[in-house]
């Protein structure tokens, strides 16, 4: 199994020193690959006042410029914005200069004003979504295209063709997971539900891989917050209040992913009411380094997961110099543990 870790480039509340978070971000990539992380994933945004991520390819030939190894990604890119030419350029660039590196993981957005800022409708999200990534897969494998869609026109090649072309879908529905499959693409999960919902997603993404014969070429990468400490004590004071204000915006404004079944999120009506002894168990990577790696195992055995990308700082924190100390722990105390038990 891979280890990655998703960096959030935030800066509440205006983005008045976005510059300085980007540069925590390329020290941070650095360190993660010195300690054994396998690949740094970015994502997408737009119209956020803290600066969040609007074009993460650009962040991407950033962190390809201070990296050796690491694989490079999208988690996810909002595929419906984008012309596709200019996606399978610029991820073929990417790939080009890093030496093979680049993974481009889509997913459909869902944000009505993001769709509205491209002058879309939120409606077309799937058939935006399905066309242009059937367009890039064609000019990724060198075919002279040509397509007229009520959306988009393109005629002719690209070059450079990527040196290792990967594409990856983001998935948080029956729906997104069977897509993947007919895609006969690798499936990011998101990082909020638990186990149960993810196992029974990975059950609907094989047999729908089975059913379209593109079980070979699918994979899991699994997608989750967490944090390393010394105990769970020191996780829940120094990590989990800002985590908490993450997820409980995302649980409190998007219904669907309240449909965890879990008894105790049912009646909870504000964020103080929402508590890390119950959120953590099935959805987070949190604790000493003996209980991450103990999550991390049985979360492996149950989902068979190939990557794992961790997501350790949100806007509201940690600060710069704690995530630091934190990839350096993981990679040295979790990582390099789990590599000598199970390779």
């Amino acid at each position: 199994m891979k280890f990655g870790i998703l960096f959030r480039p935030q800066d509440p509340p205006q983005a008045a020193n976005l510059t300085e978070r980007w540069n925590d971000i390329l020290e941070a990539g650095q360190l993660a690959e010195e300690v054994g992380f396998d690949g740094l994933f970015l994502p997408e945004h737009h119209m956020m006042d803290d600066g969040y991520t609007p074009a993460p390819l650009i962040g991407l030939a950033a962190l390809a410029a201070v990296t050796k190894k690491v694989d490079l990604g999208t988690t996810v890119f909002l595929m419906p914005f984008h012309h596709p030419v200019q996606v399978a350029e610029h991820a073929a660039m990417i790939d080009v200069i890093s030496g093979g590196r680049m993974i481009l993981g889509c997913g459909i957005g869902s944000f009505p004003p993001e769709f509205g800022l491209f002058g879309l409708d939120v409606k077309d999200q799937v058939a935006l979504f399905e066309q242009k990534i059937s367009v890039v897969r064609r000019l990724w494998a060198g075919e002279e295209v040509e397509v007229e869609s009520e959306f988009f026109k393109v005629k002719g090649k690209i070059r450079p063709l990527p040196r290792n072309p990967r594409l990856w879908m983001g998935a948080m529905s029956f729906p997104g997971v069977r897509r993947a499959a007919r895609f006969g693409a690798p499936w990011c999960s998101d990082p909020l539900h638990n186990l149960d919902v993810i196992r029974e997603w990975v059950g609907a993404y094989r047999a729908e891989g089975e059913a379209h014969g593109t079980s070979s070429d699918l994979s899991l990468c699994l997608l989750r917050d967490g944090w390393v400490g010394d105990d769970m004590a020191e996780v829940e004071r120094d990590w989990w209040p800002a985590i908490r204000a993450e997820h409980w915006f995302y649980f409190s404004q998007i219904p669907r992913w309240v449909a965890d079944r879990e008894p105790f999120l049912q009646g909870i009506e504000k964020e103080d009411d929402f508590q890390f002894a119950n959120h953590h168990i099935d959805r987070l990577v949190v604790g000493s380094p003996d209980q991450c790696l103990e999550t991390i195992k049985r979360f492996e055995d149950e989902v068979a997961n190939d990557y794992l990308i961790m997501s350790f700082r949100v806007a509201a924190g940690p600060d710069h110099d704690k995530e630091m100390r934190c990839i350096e722990r993981f990679g040295n105390e979790v990582i390099a543990r789990y590599r000598a038990e199970r390779g």
